[in-house]
């Protein structure tokens, strides 16, 4: 017979098994986003995700997105989708630019291209910081709404525009609303806890990102439409195409303002309670401009978020001007690039993440560095494949320009604005009525009618000069290979930025975000400046190699990060007596997004008394 101890034993034995199992059962269903202890915000509304003390949802993961409840899962696809709208609508006019620029459209110049380039991402490096300090002010539901209307005149005025001055406005006005990728992580960071920030930001962002692979990829093919449409009528279809990008835009309005700003509740509401305090701008202001690390983020943003934007602008003409492909194909082949934000830039933040649990602050702060610098190294490899060939901006002489059909070779009449093309170009036409065949059986010219059944758009150039870029279908694949991977470390590379910002300073987060995201657009400004509208730069090709060793010498400036309670990359924390907060936070001081929980907790037990009494 078992004694007493020996059962009691036993007992407690199974009993904790049984914990352990009740345990995982609850981590399970706490991992696919089951709130178990059905926590309630102050107004009595049952979270659907599981939150911690804060209120922030503590998982974010494939189970956790398959909803749309508010706060957590609707403020990230509102988020996510509001970004996305003004990545589409502001570079809507990269894949159309092969048609802009012709003669019976706008006739733009290669540097009025340039301009107009620039100005879409040049609009928003102040906006960027109003943007913040907006946030912090009413709230990032509000200052999304603002960004999203304010790009709007733009995107009706493109329409109407008939000059190149006209077209270089519009984009600029248009890119103001690229300003909400602040109003983005500020409102992720808000509803999420840190553990998770990482892999929400960046997939908030990524997906956001995504907008500009996709207005890449569809655009030529709306454009398409229209010319069927309009009987081949190119200045009117473009034109028409921009319907798409505004009905997107204020779509975005309606899902935006369907959100909370806080898992409580919006500010005005909060404020208006007690629950939340009011902002002060100059305390906000003067914090996160004296904050050294946020600084440095904010140049090396730009060699990351700053190089997306480049690349985006000048991939679509890039691939059709050098490898002589249909701008419907360039479109596509430039949207790889913007696709890869699909799990690139979150695949960054899960990196991050996990870098984290392993070693703290300074894993992530290592995980961005290394990832940073192969991203510069694989940049300079998508120029080297083909900088050994000859290309459009080669200055060689020009050369009848010709096309195929059919197996057949032919070439324009000699009388023909476009018989002569410079060499190793290529350029899109409407099919001509009359052209010359060559008999390949002989050396007779025999002119023709469009008897040969031709599409109503025809791709002419360059076609027996062996050493150009178009004659050589293999460099085409090696490009797209090599930039694919530089894509993918450009997105993680952003993720993992971002997933140290939330660090920097809470009291000033959206003024530190907007610093940040402002440094993006910045570096873009500038990358498109110096190397891309470089004279002394005067292929592509060579201009991507030069932008790889930018980014790889710019990482470096990484280094000089340190956390005084985490570390930095070189040093452990503690270390230094050195604090990259000059200025410092006033006492009591906690920021805009941090909830007041005394009052309500004090008012709700005094009706617990008063419903047991």
């Amino acid at each position: 017979v078992l004694g007493p101890a020996f059962q009691a034993e036993d007992f407690y034995t199974r009993l904790l098994r049984l914990q352990k199992g009740v345990d995982a059962v609850k981590h399970v269903l706490q991992q696919r986003g089951h709130n178990l202890a059905n926590t309630q915000d102050i107004y009595g509304r049952t979270f659907k995700l599981p939150v911690d003390l804060d209120h922030k949802a503590i998982v974010f993961n494939g189970y956790t997105l398959a909803g749309t409840a508010n706060p957590h899962q609707r403020g990230f696809w509102a988020a996510t989708f509001a970004f996305f709208s003004t990545f589409f609508s502001t570079f809507a006019a990269a894949p159309l630019m092969v048609y802009i620029k012709k003669e019976e459209a706008l006739g733009l110049s290669r540097s009025e291209i340039e301009s107009s380039n620039i100005a879409s991402v040049a609009s928003n490096i102040g906006m960027r910081l109003v943007a913040g300090w907006l946030c912090e002010k009413i709230g990032p539901r509000r200052a999304y709404v603002t960004l999203l209307l304010v790009a709007v005149p733009g995107i009706v005025g493109i329409t109407f525009t008939f000059s190149a001055t006209g077209f270089i406005i519009c984009r600029f006005v248009i890119g103001l609303g690229l300003a909400t990728f602040v109003t983005c992580q500020v409102w992720v960071s808000h509803l999420y806890n840190k553990k998770v920030v990482g892999a929400a930001n960046a997939t908030a962002a990524g997906w956001g990102n995504l907008g500009g692979g996709i207005t890449n990829l569809l655009m030529p093919y709306v454009m398409l439409g229209f010319l069927a449409a309009t009987d081949d009528n190119v200045d009117l279809s473009w034109r028409l195409c921009y319907v798409l990008p505004l009905a997107v835009q204020l779509g975005a309005v309606f899902v935006v303002l369907s959100g909370r700003d806080l898992p409580d509740g919006n500010f005005h509401e909060l404020e208006m309670d007690g629950l939340k305090k009011r902002a002060i701008s100059r305390i906000v202001i003067h914090v996160g401009v004296s904050n050294i690390n946020a600084w440095i983020l904010t140049v090396s943003y730009g060699f990351c978020f700053g190089v997306e934007l480049t690349v985006t602008s000048v991939a679509a003409l890039y691939f059709f001007e050098y490898h002589g492909v249909s701008p419907q194909q360039a479109g596509t082949l430039a949207s790889l690039f913007g696709l890869m934000n699909l799990f690139a830039r979150s695949l960054g933040g899960l990196l991050s993440d996990f870098a984290f649990d392993k070693f703290g602050l300074r894993g992530r702060l290592w995980a961005m560095w290394v990832v940073q610098l192969l991203e510069g190294l694989l940049c300079l490899v998508t120029g080297w494949v083909t900088v050994f060939y000859e290309s459009p901006d080669s200055g060689l002489a020009k050369v009848v320009a010709q096309f195929d059909h059919d197996g057949g070779r032919y070439t324009l009449l000699p009388s023909d604005s476009k018989y002569l093309i410079t060499g190793c170009a290529t350029d899109d036409i409407d099919a001509p009525k009359r052209f010359v065949a060559f008999n390949t059986t002989s050396p007779v010219i025999e002119e023709g009618t469009n008897g040969y059944d031709l599409p109503s758009r025809i791709l002419i150039g360059d076609m027996d000069n062996a050493d150009c870029i178009r004659q050589h279908d293999e460099l085409l694949g090696q490009v797209v290979l090599a930039m694919l991977a530089f894509s993918i470390c450009v997105q993680m590379a952003e993720g993992l930025h971002f997933a140290v910002v939330p660090y920097v300073s809470k009291p000033a987060m959206g003024i530190v975000m907007g610093m940040v995201a402002a440094g993006g657009n910045l570096g873009a400004v500038v990358l498109l400046l110096t190397v891309f509208r470089n004279d002394n730069i005067e292929r592509t090709d060579t201009g991507f190699m030069v932008l790889g060793g930018i980014i790889m010498a710019g990482s470096l400036i990484l280094l000089f990060l340190y956390f005084p309670e985490h570390g930095g990359m070189l040093f452990r924390a503690g270390t230094l007596s050195y604090n990259p907060q000059r200025v410092k936070v006033p006492a009591g001081y906690r920021g805009a997004s941090a909830m007041d929980y005394t009052f309500h907790r004090r008012q709700k037990m005094t009706e617990d008394k008063v419903y047991a009494t």
